[in-house]
């Protein structure tokens, strides 16, 4: 597939193409899923996790988001760190698909094309999927629930989210984190040249190699 855009030919707007591309961090748990509307903080009682989220001002083509889940139970638990990422102007016709040999999502819309990634303690993508919008809050989204694997679905037309997930196991009193970011650009290599910069830069990951 051709990944190449057609240049912009309008005005550009006051709103940079990167912040058209909305983030909605979430978290499954013991066969429950749980998403982070308008919040960068969210406590899961009955589970004793807390989950923020911190956003780095990198480049003016990138969005990267820190997420840190913290465990104050006596137990490990087994959880999945979720991504969702979906235009703000939901009527907004687009194509979201996955590349398996790269492991990467890709949104194209009109004459932008954008790169979804994430990296858990050095480990990139293995789990994800694209959904309409409006089924991305529901049970739609998951193969099974109670096991907390993602329905796989590599391409999406139209109002589209890909949706991210991560599993890692958390011990008693730790806190771990996930890195996502998306990246906004005009053709494939742009992005690729723009991830492996991003990859080495230690002010995204300053303890991690």
């Amino acid at each position: 597939m051709n990944l190449k855009v057609p240049q912009n030919i309008y005005p550009l707007s006051r709103q940079s193409a990167i912040d058209q591309l909305e983030f909605v961090p979430g978290i499954w748990v013991n066969g429950k899923y749980y998403w982070m509307h308008n919040s960068s903080e969210k406590v899961i009682f009955e589970e004793e996790l807390i989950i923020k989220v911190k956003l780095e001002l990198i480049h003016s083509k990138i969005r990267f988001s820190s997420i840190y889940v913290s465990s104050h139970s006596v137990h490990p638990k087994e959880i999945k760190v979720l991504g969702m990422y979906y235009f703000s102007n939901v009527n907004q016709d687009h194509l979201a698909f996955i590349s398996p040999t790269g492991k990467k999502i890709f949104h194209i819309s009109k004459n932008n094309i954008f790169l979804v990634n994430a990296q858990f303690k050095g480990e990139l993508l293995k789990e994800y999927t694209t959904v309409p919008v409006w089924s991305a809050y529901t049970d739609q989204i998951w193969s099974s629930v109670p096991a907390g694997t993602l329905k796989y679905q590599p391409m999406a037309k139209g109002p589209a989210a890909s949706i991210l997930a991560v599993k890692m196991t958390i011990h008693s009193r730790e806190t771990c984190k996930l890195n996502s970011w998306a990246i906004s650009g005009s053709n494939k290599n742009e992005l690729l040249s723009m991830e492996q910069a991003l990859l080495k830069n230690p002010l995204a990951f300053p303890f991690e190699k």
